[in-house]
């Protein structure tokens, strides 16, 4: 008798993650009727709350009590599920060996199989860039490249925290056959074939074109002179001036999420050739330690390539007249949407509102009297 078999998406951030979940979720019972698909979980989040919950050092801020049973419960569930189950969430990318181990006792006596997305990094990096100006950090394009690059890795952006693909394999595949580790690779833009909800439903044994409610826009993306203001904006909206919440509410819900995600233009920031040649260095490495490793591809590996002549002309800073007409355009459309103050009057501007019409008509009686 065939064992259960549960398959792990450990990542990596900014490679679909988000929608290949949030459509896992929405047509989870349709995967449960045909194909036998269990995708775990009272709520979507108890995924986050697991990879949470396990890291606990990592994701302090993030660790909430009420849901510390979140990992044990998807456990139950899985154990207790006669065919496949997935669970996933990108945060899984920094566990370290500890936590693995513990994940793989935990799971112990069920097939377990490793799935990591991954896209190349000419795209990945400018996202993942941009990622972070859309969580109060204030570096440029230029500087953030220039400190994966050229700084040691204890002084970066944890940029390779989550983004070391060929690391995040060896730390979740240490114990495990090679063909139960996958690489799912991301397609490039408007490539012909499969799409990556392809790839992922295909390796997951189910038909991609059942499950088919559709999902909607997540994970805005902004143009370049929209990133930009945001990034400047920062520089006013520090952590130590503007608390977290805050700038949750009005900078991600409302200025990106309702105003910036209608623009028309949302085309992404590139990489200069000088910094995709160095990504293409990477992603050599990066294929070449995939390949030799023997993990199972789901996709084409050529799809990690970086090509730093198809990169168009030297990017550039957006100018500063640019910038400017999208923060006044930003301004007006925030104040178009936004609340306007409880207008209801108070006693005492009911008062004055009656003594001020009061005064104005003994004014007017009076102007008429002397003009009599």
């Amino acid at each position: 008798m065939s064992r259960s078999a549960v398959f792990l998406h450990v990542g990596v951030p900014k490679t679909g993650t988000t929608y290949l979940q949030d459509r896992l979720w929405r047509n989870r019972d349709t995967a449960l009727r045909s194909a036998g698909l269990l995708y775990p979980g009272d709520v979507v989040d108890d995924h986050f709350h697991a990879a949470v919950h396990l890291q606990p050092a990592r994701y302090l801020d993030w660790v909430d009590p009420a849901h510390a049973d979140a990992w044990p419960r998807l456990v139950d569930a899985v154990r207790g599920w006669p065919g496949t189950s997935v669970i996933s969430h990108e945060l899984f990318a920094t566990a370290d060996a500890d936590v693995v181990a513990r994940v793989l006792s935990d799971l112990s006596g069920l097939d377990v199989h490793v799935v990591v997305t991954v896209r190349d990094l000419a795209r990945q990096i400018p996202s993942v860039w941009q990622e972070n100006v859309k969580n109060q950090h204030r570096a440029t394009l230029d500087e953030f490249v220039t400190g994966l690059r050229d700084l040691p890795r204890a002084e970066q952006d944890p940029f390779w925290e989550f983004q070391d693909v060929v690391g995040i394999l060896r730390t979740w595949g240490r114990d495990l056959p090679a063909d139960r580790v996958h690489v799912v690779t991301v397609p490039r833009p408007g490539a012909a074939g499969p799409t990556l909800w392809d790839r992922f439903c295909g390796l997951l044994g189910v038909d991609p074109t059942v499950l088919d409610r559709p999902v909607p826009p997540s994970n805005t993306a902004l143009s370049p002179t929209q990133t930009e203001v945001v990034r400047r904006l920062n520089e006013h909206l520090q952590p130590s001036t503007v608390p977290w919440d805050r700038y949750e509410r009005a900078v991600k819900r409302l200025l990106i999420g309702e105003v910036l995600f209608e623009a028309p233009d949302r085309s992404p920031r590139v990489l200069t050739r000088e910094q995709a040649a160095w990504a293409a260095q990477c992603a050599d490495v990066m294929v070449a330690d995939i390949r030799a490793a023997g993990y199972d591809v789901v996709g084409d590996l050529a799809d990690l390539r970086v090509d730093p002549s198809s990169v168009g002309d030297e990017a550039a800073e957006p100018s500063p007249d640019a910038v400017l007409e999208t923060a006044v355009a930003t301004l007006a459309e925030t104040l178009r949407r936004m609340p306007l103050p409880d207008d209801t009057p108070t006693v005492s501007r009911r008062v004055k509102s009656v003594l001020r019409n009061g005064h104005r008509r003994l004014t007017a009686v009076r102007r008429r009297v002397r003009s009599a």
